[in-house]
């Protein structure tokens, strides 16, 4: 079993629960951008490739506990796992997902069958948490900095070049390399 973080908080961090993911998706689904014209047959694809959300469904199992200590578990559980934060799972620590729990948990389900699951609705794509990059003050001449990102998508860039000393930066080149996944 893999854990997983959410809104800063660790799965791991609940005594006499189990959490596992059912499943997780390797690319989300596009999403279709096709309209019916009145007095046309069939429909028109835009065809723009872009990606739906998808969601990422996760199962969690109350073990053995006393009625009162699992109605307070369950609770406890329930508030940790709504609103929005960033979805981050051990076997990928350096990507996130922006994710969001908008489905209620089933009190019933925890209180008889000590177990649920909870639906979290991501964004396409998981970002880099290391793709923030800088470089510190006294760079040598020839210095090259490779600047990557290891998302789940190809990822446009903002470069942000601030000189915080009191010498002129002259001789400045910024390039780029695509890379094509």
């Amino acid at each position: 079993m893999v854990g997983f973080f959410f809104a800063g908080k660790h799965s791991l961090d609940f005594k006499n629960v189990v959490m596992a993911y059912a499943q997780r998706g390797l690319r989300p689904s596009i999403r279709r951008n096709d309209y019916e014209i009145s007095g046309r047959d069939g429909t028109v694809d835009f065809g723009e490739e872009t990606f739906d959300t998808h969601p990422i469904p996760i199962n969690i199992y109350l073990l053995g506990t006393d009625e009162n200590n699992l109605r307070e578990l369950a609770r406890e559980v329930a508030f940790w796992l709504s609103g929005k934060g960033s979805l981050r799972f051990d076997d990928e620590p350096h990507r996130e997902h922006d994710a969001a729990v908008y489905n209620s948990i089933d009190a019933e389900q925890f209180f008889n069958a000590k177990r649920a699951t909870v639906t979290f609705e991501c964004q396409p794509f998981a970002k880099s948490i290391n793709f923030l990059q800088s470089v510190n003050p006294g760079i040598p001449p020839g210095f090259v900095a490779n600047i990557s990102s290891e998302g789940t998508q190809r990822t446009p860039a903002r470069i942000t070049l601030r000189n915080t000393g009191n010498t002129t930066i002259t001789n400045l080149t910024v390039s780029r390399r695509a890379l094509r996944r």
